[in-house]
């Protein structure tokens, strides 16, 4: 009788399956599958085998490099049994997109015609938008707090923060005009190389007695800096 297990001359054995399970103990890449039509579909999930998914070639896959599979349980895939109809060691070629619920298993984002918008989105709500949509190109990067850092088709680049904070490590370089609307707080010392004379208008402060004569009055009086015009000072 033939031994359908040997790769050589086996018979190709492809299916379509429903993903059940992805926790792989040996972190792997593999999920576990109902292939349709060759197993009983009343069989638990624990008495499946796993499946290995097959990666991209820009994906290395060796010694920790490369990266992971994004399926998901309910994910439908396509593979095919390398034992042959034995049908006990699948590969995982790649998913397929149905309508799961009465929802299109694409993200709304990119639900267009044609689909000139190219979406990656998590389970958790984030999202890369490469979007080609001609006179609207834009790359949008968005987390799900709804933080985002977004190019605009003229090129101009918008950095928000959901928690109204964005830190910043490491010497920063700022080419062309900083604007700020609300208040500029520093722990350090602040320099300028500026080749004009530097303003600081309106600048607000209280002067101590006893710490400079004349010019220390009593009571405490606050002050206002106002730029000499003819000096810029």
């Amino acid at each position: 009788m033939k031994n359908f297990d040997q790769f050589i001359g086996s018979q190709f054995t492809w299916f379509i399956g429903e993903v059940l399970d992805v926790s792989d103990p040996l972190l792997s890449n593999r999920v576990k599958v109902m292939p349709y039509g060759f197993y009983d579909e009343t069989i638990p999930k624990e008495k499946l085998n796993w499946s290995t998914v097959m990666m991209p070639n820009t994906s290395s896959s060796f010694k920790g490099f490369g990266s992971n599979h994004e399926l998901m349980v309910g994910s439908w895939v396509v593979g095919f049994f390398r034992d042959g109809p034995s049908a006990q060691d699948a590969i995982i070629l790649g998913s397929i997109a149905s309508s799961t619920d009465g929802t299109i298993d694409i993200p709304v984002e990119a639900q267009l015609n044609p689909p000139t918008n190219k979406v990656h989105k998590t389970e958790a709500g984030h999202i890369i938008e490469i979007d080609n949509t001609a006179g609207a190109e834009r790359v949008h990067i968005k987390h799900t707090s709804g933080s985002f850092l977004k190019m605009d088709a003229d090129g101009t680049i918008t950095m928000s923060s959901s928690n109204q904070t964005v830190n910043i490590v490491g010497n920063t370089s700022i080419t062309g005009t900083l604007n700020v609307s609300s208040t500029t707080h520093s722990v350090g010392d602040i320099s300028t190389d500026a080749g004009n004379a530097p303003t600081l208008a309106t600048h607000k402060h209280v002067e101590v007695p006893g710490t400079g004569g004349a010019s220390s009055p009593n009571p405490t009086k606050q002050l206002t800096s106002v730029a000499d015009e003819s000096t810029g000072l």
